[in-house]
């Protein structure tokens, strides 16, 4: 993996612990690793909740 790679992804690790979505600072060290579809699908989540307009309209 190419320096540039590396860069990109700890950028994108300390942006998503920055907006709350990584509580754990111990992420930052293993973002190369493999994790389970549950973790991927609660970032997604927290994601769009904290994206999702509260008075908008439901359609």
């Amino acid at each position: 993996m190419s320096s540039a790679e590396q860069q990109r992804i700890k950028m994108i690790g300390q942006m998503a612990q920055d907006a709350g979505l990584i509580e754990d600072p111990q992420w930052l060290e293993r973002l190369n690793e493999p994790v389970p579809l549950w973790v991927v699908l609660d970032l997604l989540l927290k994601w769009i909740d904290r994206t999702e307009q509260i008075n908008g309209p439901y359609d």
